[in-house]
């Protein structure tokens, strides 16, 4: 084993969900609870991957800066937005990294981006209200070379979900029937 990932069990999932489509499927989900001023307690629900139940659920709080009438106590959604793109992109450059025989001493990826809270603030309509440009950069160290890693980045650009949900078009529905407990 290498970089401590099981290539070989990677392997017979993809030989699974390569004969059996449905088993691809990974249903996900969270429930945000408020907590009182701009804090939120996010718990996320079991998943189902394929037909295996995954029975386990994980809580973490949202908060906000001061400026943003928060304690700063946790980090703010767009922490969690880039934090999570970072983990799926990390997963990726590792498992690609690791399928190409790479050793890897170490792996650090920066996302860094600007918001002009002008925009969610309102404050000027011409503003955008989310990230215009993300940043990443790759610090790797190992038994590959610049040009395997940046290739080896590339890719994960083109199969980390976490990425392409980003980088695309999400189709978004909101529930018409609120339901209001009175």
């Amino acid at each position: 084993m290498l970089n401590n990932v099981n290539l070989e069990a990677l392997g017979n999932y993809v030989d699974v969900i390569t004969n059996k489509p449905a088993e691809a499927i990974a249903a996900l989900g969270v429930t945000a609870t408020w907590k009182g001023g701009v804090n939120t307690e996010i718990t996320t629900h079991s998943k189902k991957i394929g037909s295996v139940s995954v029975e386990k659920q994980f809580k973490y709080n949202i908060g906000e800066p001061a400026e943003l009438l928060g304690d700063n106590l946790n980090p703010n959604p767009q922490d969690y937005i880039l934090g999570g793109l970072a983990g799926c992109m990390m997963v990726g450059f590792v498992v690609g990294a690791t399928s190409k025989g790479i050793k890897l001493d170490s792996v650090h990826l920066t996302i860094v981006g600007n918001l002009d809270l002008r925009g969610f603030l309102e404050v000027d309509p011409n503003v955008s209200v989310g990230f215009e440009e993300l940043q990443f950069n790759f610090e790797v160290s190992g038994s590959g070379t610049e040009e395997e890693y940046a290739a080896i980045a590339e890719h994960v650009r083109k199969i980390s979900p976490g990425y392409r949900t980003i980088a695309e078009p999400v189709k978004i529905s909101i529930n018409k029937g609120l339901n209001a407990v009175i």
